[in-house]
């Protein structure tokens, strides 16, 4: 196809697989969003007068059959297209004409680029939190069917003082709501439309901002046209670091899996089917889905950095520089979704192996519970440490259960509150229900009831 831009002269084929190669594969993933953003301009340039309500018909009843092949998986973005907003553009041109040839008015491919990673990131957000919501009530679960199990605490990798399943599983509970609030904060920095801000300058035509950022479900304009086209990087940044947050979480999870299903540990049931074989060793049974979603934390990581790497020291205005951070958001999206439903699989199917977890208390594991027990008889802590420290072979044999359970201050293994974890989500999902709501509702009613898949569903993995 045409590139908009073409002139008296052909893009020498190495050029264009160069700057658009890699790019046109990702642009797949934003063809529905920028049809919407389309079918949305294409409205307000009929409310300035720019399509007449014939012209504005017929536009929007082409889109609304580009989004139904784009559901059917036919619609494709190839390399001699150039890029997504190249092939909806020629695609409009083809069925319309000269009608086609006007949607392009008052815009650039700076600015429509912009707008698709926004409504991706809202949109894969919106399902990231569900599922996110999904695994901590897992977790929950987990820790409130095992509460009082006890289960060895460790610090520096030796074994430290008595905690319990409970406890294990419900600090990963929490850490993903607090993960869940930062997402908040990725949301609100993706809910401002760039729309209308054009090559960064905006443009000599009294176009409305403000109705098409309404009419995309977006909860505010971003107003200096030059900033809503250098920020792009900046607002992705906001994004990979809201989920490096995420995986840093499910890799502590990882890491523990992988050291309490070792033979030396065999702390928990894992269900077969969730691990794979080898090779040549007949009796391995390996827990392959954590280690890989451990080295994958280390590629989300990559990625933030790689997206401020390529931001830092570029001058204002549009750079082709931005384009390589495509990428890094994209595919982030699709490894961190697909992690957070591996965890959720295996956080549903292990149990405790509650002997071996017994057996795991050595008699030096209560020393700190003994100190205590003299500083209840009035001993200094201090002096009880050294008495406790010198004598380590004299600590009792203690009822791990009876400790744990003795525990009884805010968040110790004696009184966790668990049912919080469930209040404290909820608190958390009223923000995310209405921010679906309000975008469902504002996309719905673009698209009327033409459409028949609904806005948010999961996008294809890119990689996994």
């Amino acid at each position: 196809m045409k590139k908009l831009w073409e002139k008296d002269y052909k893009l020498d084929h190495a050029v264009e697989k160069y700057c658009s190669g890699n790019n046109v594969v990702l642009d797949n993933e934003l063809a529905r969003y920028d049809v919407l953003g389309t079918l949305a301009h294409a409205k307000m340039l009929q409310k300035i007068g720019i399509l007449t309500k014939e012209e504005f018909r017929k536009t929007k009843s082409a889109l609304v059959g580009m989004l139904a092949l784009i559901d059917k998986k036919v619609f494709k973005v190839e390399l001699g297209d150039e890029d997504v907003h190249t092939k909806v553009e020629n695609v409009l041109i083809e069925e319309l004409g000269d009608t086609g040839k006007k949607i392009h008015t008052a815009r650039s491919r700076n600015d429509q680029i912009n707008l698709d990673i926004k409504l991706f990131s809202k949109d894969s957000l919106l399902i990231l939190a569900q599922q996110v919501a999904e695994l901590v009530t897992s977790f929950q679960g987990l820790a409130i069917k095992y509460e009082f199990v006890p289960m060895p605490g460790y610090t520096h990798m030796q074994k430290a003082m008595p905690s319990s399943v409970g406890m294990w599983a419900g600090s990963f509970a929490e850490s993903l709501i607090d993960d869940l609030s930062i997402l908040k904060s990725a949301f609100d920095d993706a809910d401002q439309s760039p729309l209308g801000s054009g090559a960064a300058y905006g443009v000599s035509l009294e176009i409305d901002r403000e109705y098409t950022s309404k009419l995309l479900g977006f909860g505010k304009v971003q107003n200096n046209s030059l900033y809503a086209q250098v920020s792009r990087v900046k607002s992705q940044g906001v994004t990979l670091h809201a989920l490096s947050q995420i995986m840093l979480t499910l890799s502590r999870f990882a890491s523990d899996m992988l050291i309490f299903t070792t033979s030396e540990f065999d702390y928990f049931n894992v269900p077969s089917e969730l691990c794979t074989g080898s090779s040549i060793m007949p009796q391995k049974n390996n827990l392959d889905i954590m280690e890989i979603l451990r080295a994958r934390t280390h590629r989300i990581l990559q990625y933030a950095h790689a997206n401020s790497a390529i931001l830092a020291g570029l001058p204002s205005g549009y750079n082709a520089d931005f384009a390589e951070t495509k990428e890094s958001l994209l595919v982030s999206f699709s490894i961190v979704k697909s992690s957070v439903r591996i965890s959720n699989l295996l956080v549903g199917g292990i149990s405790p192996k509650k002997d071996n977890l017994k057996n795991g208390f050595s008699k030096e594991i209560y020393a700190t519970h003994a100190a205590y027990q003299l500083v209840k008889k009035g001993i200094p802590f201090r002096e009880a440490y050294k008495q406790v420290a010198l004598s380590l072979e004299k600590i009792p044999e203690f009822d791990s259960v009876e400790v744990i359970k003795a525990s009884v201050h805010s968040g110790s293994t004696g009184k966790l509150n668990l049912k919080n974890i469930g209040n404290d989500l909820k608190k958390e999902m009223i923000f995310w229900k209405q921010k679906e709501k309000e975008f469902n509702l504002a996309i719905n009613s673009l698209t009327k009831s033409v459409t028949q898949s609904p806005v948010l569903s999961d996008h294809s993995p890119l990689l996994f």
